[in-house]
């Protein structure tokens, strides 16, 4: 008699409840920013192998995340699967695999199972069931039964909502302000004037509203899987030209072996590092879109698992985290559309193979012509040789076509600071034949030239670009200070990297690198009164916030008046108190501070109206700076709600950076706000700077100790060195 294999259901949900990490059963699972799940003590180890405050990568999807206060409590309790941990038992009772006793006695082995009582129960147990009419609605199913039925008769019914902490009533209500469950004396109390709304009420809309979102995810998938696919078959089919190429080349050069052998190195060479780069760069793009389609999967899976198994309790209190996550990752795969197709060509051709006078192509490849090296011949590879960071060893390559009948040249490297008067000089040192390695270490950030010459003659593309970089968790101290300014409050930089700073009670000034006036926009002549936020566009056009006029001034690059709009009052295109300011394109961003919201202009009309006053999300009280990256993302600054909110140009909320408090990552009425790779928060009275991810996390803060107070604009120039706005200074990190 054939052995009866596992049964699938129990074998699906053995998978459900095994942690990735360390594949045991779950134990106290969390949920991840990512919508991925582990347990605690997992969660808590992976973070540990990094540094406190830096973010960890998911182990599925590799998105960082910042475990909050290292805390692995702070996340969210993944409430169904340790349902499906107990479901998951029940499973293996009924099917032989657990020892299984009666669950309402105690007593003899258990032969049955009751769905309303949710017990496995005995034989003596089961004939009251099937006697007494208060069991007379019971459904009663044999072991045999159920492993014949499977999850549907041991699924359980939702649970009871949580009793309130403080009231000891129900949570049946949600609070939509807060995202928290609260019971009906939580309204009265602590919850009164807010958004709420029965549980019961809200979870049809919410799972509505969940499978709305996954549709556009869902859509993403074909062309994830299809571009996978294409990637694989162009990788097979250059692997089949390289294979068939080098079949060629070893028999065409096995016939002239003694004359063609440098010729037959450097052909392989050609060969091997064109198809090697073109599969790099596959291989980068599959993992990319692999990566891309199986978090794609994976949230659709826990979205659809959720729906399905999730109470409405567990359910609503989740939904803010999951339709963010989905949002951010529809917009994110929605970016790379244009992506898709494989990023290199299947077409392979090693120049020079095709030549029928080999002799002469053999010539060609010499190095030497009139007793002088060939520079051409010399090319770098390498992200060294592009990007760097301070303090820390870079590196890059310098390939040489190889010739034996040239040995004797000399590379000179150097590394010349365009931010200061300095140099370093490198050294090329052989590791092969016709590869050299160059190490570096600067000491100055910002934009470099790297110089390469062979017998001082330059090879192609010298000088390179190099810029340096410097992390943000190396801005410990000032590197100088601006002083002489009154009261500085927001800054900008034009095109030839002049640094313009509003001063309050004054002028706008134009100043160099080095903090000396170069000129001035005149308070006298042009009747400011209170002004704050600037901002530069394409052209050159300054963009300045009067809150005393409530007002915008538009100058031209000479300085001269163009335009000035807004006047005060609430309505459309009127102000009041506008105070950051922000230029994408021909739209002007302003922060019209005492209406609570963010008004976008051109300087001939509303384009829209973004927020009004409230806590919630899209909502501001006090509004104070706006920036906008170079992907369309706005971030502003909500002064009295302690955060940084980003927005979509449209105005959609994606995420809100921070919270009120004195902690790492916190934040207490942050006013300037500059966006490069990271999010830049003037955090106005904890008198410091705190560094974000653009996802939000917390990475860093500086400028505790040396800004004293008052901090207003902050601002990133060119060589990545950040201007701070201080009382009667600016300060440089």
């Amino acid at each position: 008699m054939m052995a009866e294999g596992p049964d699938p259901v129990v074998a699906d949900l053995e998978q459900e409840v095994t942690c990735g990490i360390c594949h045991d059963r779950y134990q106290k699972p969390k949920l991840l920013p990512c919508c991925h799940y582990y347990c605690k003590q997992c969660i808590l180890t992976l973070s540990s192998r990094y540094r406190p405050n830096q973010p960890f990568p998911c182990p599925d999807c590799r998105e960082p995340t910042l475990l909050p206060d290292n805390n692995p409590d702070r996340l969210t309790t993944a409430f169904f699967i340790n349902r499906m941990k107990a479901l998951h038992s029940r499973m293996e009772k009924a099917h032989g695999k657990l020892e299984t006793t009666c669950e309402m006695c105690s007593g003899g082995k258990a032969t049955a199972f009751c769905r309303q009582c949710v017990n496995f129960i005995c034989e003596d147990c089961v004939r009251p069931h099937q006697r007494m009419k208060v069991f007379a609605t019971h459904i009663v199913s044999t072991l045999e039964q159920l492993k014949q039925g499977g999850v549907k008769e041991l699924t359980f019914e939702n649970p009871p909502p949580p009793k309130c902490e403080d009231h000891e009533e129900l949570k049946k209500i949600f609070c939509f302000d807060c995202n928290k469950l609260i019971c009906r004396d939580c309204i009265v109390i602590e919850h009164a004037g807010h958004n709420y709304e029965f549980v019961k009420k809200a979870a049809p809309a919410t799972r509505k509203k969940l499978t709305e979102h996954l549709s556009p995810l869902k859509n993403l998938l074909p062309d994830l899987s299809t571009a996978v696919n294409q990637v694989k078959g162009t990788k097979q089919k250059i692997q089949a030209q390289k294979e068939l190429t080098e079949r060629q080349v070893n028999a065409k050069f096995q016939e002239l072996h003694d004359i063609l052998d440098q010729c037959k190195v450097r052909v392989l060479r050609k060969s091997s590092v064109l198809a090697d780069s073109k599969m790099e760069k596959l291989t980068v793009q599959e993992k990319g879109l692999d990566l891309s389609l199986g978090t794609a999967q994976s949230l659709i899976a826990f979205v659809e698992r959720t729906l399905e198994n999730a109470s409405d309790e567990e359910l609503i209190t989740m939904q803010s985290q999951v339709v963010s996550r989905i949002d951010a990752e529809v917009v994110k795969r929605g970016k790379e559309a244009a992506n898709l197709d494989p990023v290199e060509k299947d077409d392979f051709e090693v120049e020079g193979f095709v030549s029928e006078d080999l002799k002469k192509l053999c010539e060609n490849n010499v190095f030497v012509y009139e007793g002088k090296v060939d520079p051409t011949k010399f090319t770098v590879e390498g992200n060294g040789a592009r990007t760097a960071e301070i303090s820390t060893l870079n590196n890059f390559s310098i390939l040489v076509e190889c010739n034996t009948q040239f040995k004797h040249h000399t590379i000179q490297v150097a590394l010349k600071s365009l931010v200061e008067e300095s140099s370093q000089q490198l050294q090329a040192v052989p590791v092969r034949d016709g590869v050299y390695s160059v190490e570096y270490t600067p000491r100055i950030r910002g934009r470099h030239h790297l110089l390469i010459s062979v017998d001082n003659q330059p090879i192609p593309g010298s000088p390179f670009s190099v810029f340096v970089k410097i992390p943000p968790t190396k801005l410990d101290k000032p590197v100088r200070v601006i002083r002489g300014i009154n009261n500085p409050r927001y800054m900008a930089f034009n095109s030839s990297e002049e640094l313009i700073v509003t001063d309050r009670d004054s002028d706008v000034l134009v100043l160099d690198k080095k903090g000396e006036r170069i000129r001035s926009i005149s308070k006298s002549k042009h009747g400011f009164s209170n002004i704050s936020g600037v901002a530069v566009d394409k052209e050159d056009n300054i963009y300045v916030c009067d809150n005393g006029e409530s007002c915008v001034y538009k100058f031209n690059k000479r300085e001269d008046l163009l335009k000035r709009f807004g006047t005060r009052g609430i309505g459309p295109k009127e102000l009041n108190w506008p105070r950051g300011i922000a230029v994408a394109g021909d739209q002007v961003f302003v922060c019209d501070q005492n209406n609570h919201r963010v008004q976008v202009l051109t300087t001939e009309r509303l384009v829209k109206q973004i927020g009004s006053k409230g806590t919630g999300n899209g909502h501001f009280n006090g509004p104070e700076d706006i920036a906008v990256d170079n992907e369309q993302m706005v971030y502003v600054t909500d002064y009295s709600n302690h955060r940084v909110q980003v927005l979509t140009m449209g105005g959609r909320f994606i995420r809100s950076i921070g919270k009120k408090g004195s902690g790492q990552g916190d934040l207490s009425r942050p006013h300037g706000v500059c966006v490069t790779s990271f999010v830049y928060v003037a955090d106005f009275d904890n008198n410091r700077v705190s560094v974000f991810t653009k996802d939000g996390q917390f990475v860093t803060s500086f400028g505790n100790g040396h800004i004293t107070s008052h901090l207003y604009g902050v601002a990133v120039d060119n060589d990545g060195f950040v201007y701070v706005c201080s009382a009667g200074s600016v300060v440089i990190f």
